[in-house]
């Protein structure tokens, strides 16, 4: 029997789930290993745009500060990122935090390279689209706030694009 998803998005789509169900519910019990069924909303990943955007936004935050687009990733993740994930329990990383949290109280002499490398594995693969739209929000005022940099929005460029007609 193959591994099934299905994707309920109305009424019909229920149908569809029981039906398969009730196909494959003899043959799974006929064979003593049970059906196992897990429900949960659909969690999306960030958008094409949503991830064109952070790399344009990272190679300019990067050309002003004389960074790579790494490393003015790695900044990002750790001064914006990190605080919507340990928010939400995403992951391990709110004990992740915690741990460094201790470790920078202590004045540990490790807490500046672990901190480094925490913002390096940091994974933007772990927001869901909500989480990364606000990612880059936070990093929009926050390089304005901290830096007095302009990072684009794309409805400026639009803006502009529409003027020019």
């Amino acid at each position: 029997m193959k591994t099934a998803v299905f994707t309920i998005k109305d009424h019909s789509d229920i149908g569809k789930t029981i039906n398969y169900l009730h196909n494959n519910y003899t043959q799974a019990n006929f064979e003593g290993k049970p059906l196992v069924v897990t429900i949960k909303p659909k969690e999306t990943k960030r958008s094409n745009d949503q991830n064109a955007l952070y790399w344009l936004w990272m190679t300019k935050w990067a050309n002003h500060t004389g960074q790579t687009k790494d490393e003015a990733s790695a900044h990002f993740k750790y001064v914006c990122l990190a605080k919507i994930f340990e928010r939400d329990r995403v992951g391990e990383y709110p004990n992740t935090f915690a741990a460094l949290r201790a470790l920078k109280a202590e004045q540990n002499p490790s807490y500046e390279q672990l901190r480094k490398f925490v913002a390096q594995e940091i994974s933007t693969t772990h927001a869901n689209t909500k989480q990364f739209t606000e990612y880059l929000n936070d990093i929009h005022d926050w390089s304005m706030v901290n830096s007095n940099f302009y990072l684009e929005k794309p409805e400026d460029l639009m803006y502009v694009l529409e003027s020019k007609e």
